[in-house]
């Protein structure tokens, strides 16, 4: 009963209705992604289960059906071994493929800093709920707005909409004092009027940019910072370039940029200097620190820390998403410190429209423009002219302790604009919109849940620079005949800095990662897409191997029988003299095959 059931699992019965049922998947899966698109493919085909238990059930006929033919003696049983298991092992390295590399995008600008996050297929969403611990899964989106999988725990998953817009508003009813204004700016040169909310908490709606200029509101508590609020900045108040915290055992000290430039300070046994500062970080075509403008867009620190047994040159920048870049220049072992870089919150843009909110709850204003800086009082329905143009700012409403609501909408199926949206509802059955990319509360009578829709994103362990982007074009014509990213790679252990070409169909390698030109944005020249994907080395060892096993293996079993009867008769031919008549002289011993010959010839 067993051997009749292993001669099934290894036979050709068993063998051509599974080749059949998976080449008509993928042949189907072919044109399912063409409307799905590729990430939901991989999670419902490629990467589901049940799929990997046919590629297993074929591996398994192919690898018994192998072993049965053993002894493996003649051409045609020697190819079939070597082809059988070549396609066993290429089962192995596609499936390793799938399950173990990692690929995305890389987007880069030529006027931005180093990029290390690399956004992965599909999406993320993030659970938490009161008394529970915290929950995530990926998230797969398909062309009807479907989404795959369709809960998380206790939150189910509605939907989803690429066109919703996000409504915000403050309204009275907080614990606390939380002053929030809604503005009007209008300008009847420019013929358009734009509304705002301004709110001290929470802390990303106090201050927001209006083109070159930025809309404040700051609450004060007493005479003197009221005043304070009300002055003009000083230039060198206006010009902070940030401060360091540096750490080491028990001991903080705090370092100001611009005061301690080019200077030597000690602490405990330590030396460091503050060797260059760029407000605006980027490396130029040389792979040489330069700042691309004088705003404080993407600032970083070049220091020297100096111990006695060794010597390091830090690149430290104010994004904290940017790890510190450390070169070690002499000494065994790395400095042992910690460092990070702050921007003061104080520095001020060259034009700004200030909301003042003082100790009693009264309102005042602060604009600074090309025209000069002015204060005053400030009501509800009064106008004022901060001196941007003919703009009018006039304070619509005013809420001493405002609470933020946010709403989500979708717009119609047919419209344009908004951003992406995922619907969802709790166990009680309370619904709400999520907005990608911004965490959101939803109120529920069992206590607030969190829920995040996000990129899916992973951290590289290297930074990207984008150099410069160009675009060559057929000559006479506007065409395009290729695009190229001119990149920095930074390595942050070692501080290795390796430039890079890179252009269609010519990838770059760098730590094991591939990375290749992706696509190109013809409206912005200053922004690169690349494709970066890590695949184990063995991996694409099990695939070449198993590709060359395949070939070896079908030559043998069609060719190897007649290469062994030609080697076989030339060995024979030798092996007896002839004369110049034609007469065999007979040598004193038979002729005797050689062993690989006949093993191939099944003799």
């Amino acid at each position: 009963m067993t051997s009749a059931v292993i001669q099934f699992i290894g036979s050709i019965r068993l063998a051509v209705p599974l080749l059949v049922v998976i080449g008509s998947i993928l042949i189907g899966a072919t044109f399912y992604e063409a409307e799905v698109g590729s990430s939901v493919v991989q999670q419902e085909i490629y990467k589901s289960p049940w799929f990997g238990a046919l590629m297993f059930c074929l591996a398994t006929n192919l690898s018994i059906s192998t072993l049965l033919r053993y002894p493996w003696k003649g051409a045609r049983k020697v190819g079939f071994a070597i082809a059988h298991w070549g396609l066993v092992i290429i089962i192995a390295g596609s499936a390793a493929v799938i399950h173990l590399s990692v690929e995305g995008m890389l987007l880069a600008r030529t006027d931005g800093g180093p990029v290390s996050t690399l956004r992965v297929d599909g999406d993320l969403l993030e659970v938490a709920v009161p008394g529970q611990e915290a929950q995530q899964t990926s998230l797969f989106i398909k062309e009807d707005g479907t989404v795959v999988p369709d809960n998380l725990g206790d939150l189910s998953l509605l939907g989803y909409t690429n066109h919703a817009i996000k409504t915000v508003q403050f309204i009275d009813g907080a614990a606390i004092d939380n002053p929030a204004v809604r503005l009007s700016l209008s300008s009847q040169r420019m013929g358009q009027t734009l509304e705002r909310w301004l709110a001290v908490a929470p802390a990303s709606y106090d201050r927001m940019d209006i083109g070159p200029a930025e809309l404040q509101i700051t609450q004060t508590h007493s005479s003197q910072e009221l005043q304070q609020a009300l002055t003009i900045p000083t230039q060198e108040n206006n010009a902070l370039w940030g401060t360091l915290q540096l750490k080491q055992r028990n001991n903080i000290q705090t370092i100001d940029v611009k005061s301690s430039f080019n200077q030597t300070l000690l602490q405990d046994g330590i030396s460091l200097t503050v060797k260059d500062f760029w407000p605006d970080f980027r490396l130029d075509g040389n792979g040489k620190p330069e700042t691309a403008t004088q705003q404080l867009r993407n600032p970083a620190v070049q220091l020297e820390i100096v111990t006695e047994d060794a010597a390091e040159r830090w690149f430290i920048f104010g994004n904290p998403e940017f790890e510190p870049i450390r070169t070690q220049i002499s000494g065994d072992r790395p400095v042992d410190v910690d460092l990070s870089y702050e921007i003061s919150a104080d520095a001020q843009p060259d034009a700004f429209f200030r909301v003042v909110v003082d100790d009693v709850g009264e309102l005042h204003y602060a604009a600074k423009s090309s025209k000069g800086f002015k204060t005053g009082p400030l009501a509800v329905g009064q106008a004022v002219t901060p001196g941007w143009a003919d703009f009018e700012i006039t304070v619509e409403s005013y809420v001493p302790r405002a609470q933020v609501e946010r709403n989500v909408v979708p717009l119609p199926t047919d419209a344009e604009g908004g951003e992406p949206a995922l619907q969802v509802a709790t166990a009680d059955g309370t619904t709400a919109w999520v907005p990608w990319g911004e965490p959101t509360t939803v109120a529920t009578s069992t206590g607030d849940w969190y829920v995040a829709f996000s990129p899916k994103l992973m951290r590289l362990p290297f930074a990207l620079k984008l150099n410069e982007f160009i675009v060559d074009r057929n000559e006479g014509s506007e065409s395009v005949a290729m695009w190229t990213s001119l990149i920095t790679l930074m390595e942050p252990n070692s501080g290795e800095l390796s430039n890079r070409r890179v252009w269609m169909n010519h990838p770059t390698w760098f730590n094991g990662w591939k990375i290749a030109q992706a696509s190109w944005n013809p409206g912005d020249l200053a922004q690169s897409t690349l494709q970066v994907k890590r695949e184990p080395w063995w991996v694409t060892g099990l695939t070449w191997l198993g590709s060359l096993m395949v070939t070896i293996g079908v030559a043998v079993m069609f060719y190897g029988r007649a290469v062994a009867k030609k080697f076989k008769f030339l060995g024979e031919l030798l092996g007896t003299g002839t004369t110049a008549k034609g007469v065999e002289e007979t040598q004193e011993s038979p002729v005797t095959p050689i062993p690989i010959f006949s093993f191939f010839s099944g003799r």
